[in-house]
């Protein structure tokens, strides 16, 4: 089907969504500047489209609001500037398709000479009238405050935006599996947990519209699901992502990232193993071990002096003293330059002493192993967190999640429980994970089930039913990660299974003989006296830190006090 139309010179042919071109790029229409879905006319010779509903416009309309003329539709407003201000809604700077008034130099812009004065939304019980002019009013559909033209109840105080009462019923994201349905609050069902939207993480309040998919339990503000976020290039994903991404979770207790780091920043040769080394960490000769020594109940035991986590080969070893390093966390360099501190590099410590330890700046987590500073900004990672990758693939996620270059605000998509993100995808713009969820185990073994438990990420569309997490008895939000036992059908919380522990990194086992005490003192995480944890040196409560305790008597001190005690002792070492 052709037609001639008034505002172009070639004839227009009318075409479905499925003959057009489709590439990328949005395509808009030249009468109203919207994008284009379905029917359209277009022009076989140059790119000129337009709507078939903006096409087969009457030439000629009367508006209640200019009774003493017809208005002529025009393509474009007739002034030298080629825009006007509708005189129904007050928009400034309209161009494209205009009923106008020559007489009175009265203007309508298409939508609202279209208009119908009164509809029977889906969303309300009574007829709604159309406001022409915009007014700021508190919008009941979107919940939001703006100024806009209107449809307003005369019957009862209900007032929507315009623009929330065409609304489709269903619309399709790129970046989801399923359509959205509009919903005029949200379902009862769904009361029971705060529904983040799952682009602003906001939440869906229970009174207002929201975009919702049943089946993955997602919902959506409908402001935010009406607006795609433009993705990156291609080019611009691949300036953040190494060659070889390295796939999280990772197993349990695994020293890959710090491997990882050493092999992608080594400057020597790969044969070029040191069989014996001096490290700054020890006063004594170390000596490679780099086959699976016969002691198993060593090798899972004995943590690395480094990284805190069980060693395994190859690892160095002290023939004198009870002394473990990772062959990797001997080879970390001595100072880097991170993105999280571009001002300044960070140099290689650990604490002086056994019992002393420092606070990590993205995880929060104290470590007793080695870390990496800035003495000018007082900036601390530890050695896990400053050997995270740029970049990484999450089975979370089907996109590559780039390292942030600050620590952010932004929801995490693991938890509910933390803010701080450090990873953000680098294409949709709508994933992010927190330190605490990067590091989370693909599996945990747990003494409640017989099987071990697997990290699991919504959309749970193959368990309809509620999660209730086997150790706390509260239901689980399905919007959130949990570990779950597919053969037994047992849930946890992430946070029961391995509730967050500041001191999960620090070594603990030391002893300490001092002066002023018979007994020997070992470096306890909370001390096993049935009284409260009181310094027997500064008389302070410290119930909520590690302390050195007497197994014999009730003679307890906390690490400062220690540190003023042996402080003839080394300070803390360096690298460099």
């Amino acid at each position: 089907m052709e037609m001639e139309h008034f505002s172009h010179e070639h004839p227009l042919k009318l075409i479905d969504e499925a003959q057009r071109n489709k590439g990328d790029e949005e395509i808009l229409c030249e009468g109203c500047r919207e994008s284009i879905s379905g029917s359209a006319y277009t022009c076989s010779e140059c790119e000129y489209i337009l709507h078939k509903k903006c096409a087969e416009l009457p030439k000629q309309v009367n508006h209640p609001m200019h009774i003493e003329h017809p208005l002529t539709l025009l393509s474009y407003p007739p002034y030298t500037s080629s825009a006007c201000t509708c005189d129904v809604c007050r928009i400034d700077g309209w161009k494209w398709f205009t009923y106008h008034c020559s007489i009175c130099e009265f203007d309508v812009h298409i939508h609202c000479a279209s208009e119908k004065s009164e509809i029977k939304q889906e969303g309300h019980h009574h007829p709604l009238t159309f406001v022409e002019r915009s007014s700021l009013f508190h919008c009941d559909a979107c919940g939001t405050e703006q100024k806009d033209v209107s449809y307003r109840c005369t019957t009862c105080p209900f007032w929507i935006h315009k623009n929330c009462a065409t609304l489709p019923r269903t619309i399709t994201r790129s970046y989801d599996d399923h359509p959205l349905i509009l919903a005029f609050s949200l379902p009862s069902t769904y009361h029971k947990f705060k529904q983040p939207c799952r682009i602003c993480h906001e939440r869906v309040q229970p009174c207002y519209w929201n975009y919702h998919c049943a089946l993955c339990r997602y919902f959506f503000h409908v402001k935010c699901a009406m607006v795609e976020k433009e993705p990156l290039t291609p080019s611009t994903v691949e300036e953040y992502l190494d060659s070889d991404l390295m796939n999280f979770p990772l197993p349990d207790k695994s020293v890959d990232a710090i491997s990882r780091y050493v092999r992608l920043n080594s400057l020597e040769a790969v044969n070029d193993v040191a069989q014996e080394i001096f490290h700054y960490s020890h006063e004594h000769l170390l000596i490679l071990l780099n086959v699976q020594s016969d002691d198993a109940e060593m090798i899972n035991t004995e943590l690395c002096i480094g990284c805190s986590r069980p060693i395994s080969v190859p690892f160095y070893t002290c023939r004198q003293c009870n002394f473990f390093l990772h062959k990797c966390c001997a080879e970390l360099p001595g100072e880097i330059q991170h993105p999280l501190h571009p001002q300044h590099p960070l140099s290689q410590y650990r604490e002086g002493y056994f019992f002393s330890y420092a606070k990590c700046d993205l995880c929060k987590k104290f470590t007793s192993g080695f870390f990496f500073g800035c003495s000018t900004c007082n900036f601390t990672l530890d050695v896990h967190c400053a050997c995270l990758p740029k970049a990484i693939k999450h089975d979370a996620h089907d996109h590559p999640l780039k390292l942030e270059a600050q620590i952010s605000d932004n929801w995490c998509s693991g938890c509910d429980d933390c803010t701080g993100t450090i990873y953000g995808c680098a294409t949709c713009s709508e994933f992010n994970l927190a330190s605490c969820c990067v590091n989370l185990s693909r599996t945990f073994k747990h003494e409640w089930d017989h099987h071990p438990l697997t990290l699991s990420y919504p959309p749970f569309s193959y368990h309809p039913d509620e999660f209730i997490c086997e150790i706390c008895e509260e239901d689980i939000h399905p919007n959130y990660w949990l570990y779950h036992c597919r053969q037994c059908d047992q849930s946890f919380h992430t946070t029961c299974i391995k509730p967050f522990d500041w001191y999960s990194d620090v070594k603990f086992g030391g002893t300490l003989q001092v002066e002023n005490h018979p007994h020997p003192l070992v470096f306890v995480r909370k001390s096993k006296s049935k009284f409260p944890s009181i310094c027997s040196q500064c008389g302070q409560s410290r119930d909520d830190i590690p302390v050195l305790e007497c197994a014999r008597c009730n003679f307890q001190l906390c690490p400062n006090c220690c540190d003023d005690i042996v402080e003839s002792l080394p300070s803390t070492s360096s690298t460099t």
